[in-house]
């Protein structure tokens, strides 16, 4: 993908010599977190061991590479039930002190996880599903965990994010490839999202086809003299 990259912005069979390889690693690991992030496709199941007595806790610092909760259930199987704080609140006004088998979980922000009950001794294990952030791509022969079907995407990505540098004209034709790579992630979003329905899970990824995106593929016309079709 390096060297596909290069290859679509003219650099030659030299070797990059306007866009270091650096700066092409950086964009297409831009793309592939991106990417994940959109159609929640990479997923982790792992047994959490519970701390006991605390209501509320930062993931990011159980699973480093914690994105979203998909589903939480105990070893036996029975499901946790996703909730909200102020159901929370209104089912239990004490619930931030409540001891006993956990219930329900609320999830505030990015990565805090509220539990309800709270274990009082240690030894509970609940078994979590989350999807996760992509493995960072350093040398050539990294490959992305998305499917292989879907790389190129990241190649679309990779051409309009290093293009942004050159603004202007040269960044206006380059719109056309985050198009190409927002059309790929909706199509995978959609497989991911009928197979997290399929499991039951708590967490849909992000309807990109419901978003109108005309406004964000178009730049803005007081940055430079509007481009004629022939332009583009």
């Amino acid at each position: 993908m390096q060297t596909r990259v290069g290859q679509r912005l003219n650099e030659g069979q030299s070797g990059p010599v306007y866009y270091p390889v650096l700066e092409i690693t950086a964009a297409l690991n831009e793309a592939n977190r991106f990417f994940c992030l959109l159609t929640l496709g990479l997923e982790t199941t792992a047994a959490w061991d519970v701390p006991p007595a605390i209501p509320t806790f930062r993931m990011l610092q159980v699973f480093p590479d914690w994105t979203v909760c998909l589903r939480i259930t105990t070893p036996t199987g029975l499901k946790i039930r996703p909730a909200r704080l102020q159901d929370l609140g209104a089912l239990n006004g004490s619930w931030l002190n409540s001891p006993g088998a956990p219930e329900r979980y609320a999830v505030v922000g990015s990565d805090m996880l509220a539990l309800y009950k709270q274990p009082a001794d240690v030894g509970t294990v609940l078994n979590i599903t989350y999807a996760n952030t992509p493995a960072v791509l350093n040398v050539a022969a990294d490959t992305p965990a998305i499917p292989a079907e879907y790389h190129p995407a990241l190649v679309d990505y990779a051409i309009y994010r290093l293009r942004q540098g050159e603004g202007a004209q040269e960044f206006a034709k380059s719109m056309k490839y985050f198009e190409a790579f927002l059309v790929k992630a909706s199509k995978y979003g959609d497989y991911v999202r009928a197979r997290n329905i399929g499991n039951r899970y708590d967490v849909l990824p992000y309807e990109i086809k419901a978003f109108d995106r005309s406004q964000l593929l178009k730049l803005r016309k007081d940055l430079f003299p509007a481009m004629r079709a022939s332009d583009t």
